[in-house]
């Protein structure tokens, strides 16, 4: 994990972490992903872990049938001291600006999740990363292409 001191800059400090989320993708495959480990931060000033990446691969995967939610911006952010709600709303604003209004939010859900009070942020974006608001539900067929195979089936689960 990098440290980003509580001196830097807010521009150097949301900055910084963006650069490195664009530098890459996450396919979700692995947990020591180099990629993965370069976008986790202990941000000193706001007392948290974030991590921000890019993820992709939740329709092509099999995991979500609607093709908008492909891929997204996901940070996951801990405050092991407790939860800092006006920290974290701070952290929402700068990374994401007026787009935080189509942030999907969710509680931890593993245990270990739930201890380190884990919460998730999604963005989904387009194609050229530019944010969207999905059509539908994550399991509606109405917007999914013909011949898509869940990920039970490409699996034969």
């Amino acid at each position: 994990m990098r440290t980003i001191l509580r001196n830097e800059s807010e521009a150097d400090t949301f900055g910084r972490m963006m650069k490195v989320a664009r530098s890459g993708v996450y396919e979700g495959l692995s947990a020591d992903d180099p990629y993965l480990q370069n976008c986790r931060w202990w941000l000193e000033r706001y007392e948290c872990i974030a991590i921000l990446t890019r993820d992709i691969g939740y329709h092509s995967s099999g995991w979500w049938k609607n093709p908008d939610y492909e891929r997204c911006y996901h940070l996951s952010v801990s405050f092991p001291g407790g939860m800092k709600r006006r920290h974290l709303e701070h952290i929402l604003k700068k990374l994401f600006g007026y787009d935080r209004r189509l942030l999907w939010c969710e509680p931890p859900y593993s245990e270990a999740g739930r201890q380190a009070g884990v919460w998730h942020y999604r963005l989904f974006c387009d194609i050229e990363w530019k944010p969207i608001h999905p059509r539908g539900e994550v399991y509606t067929r109405e917007f999914t292409e013909a011949g898509w195979k869940s990920f039970s089936e490409l699996h034969r689960l």
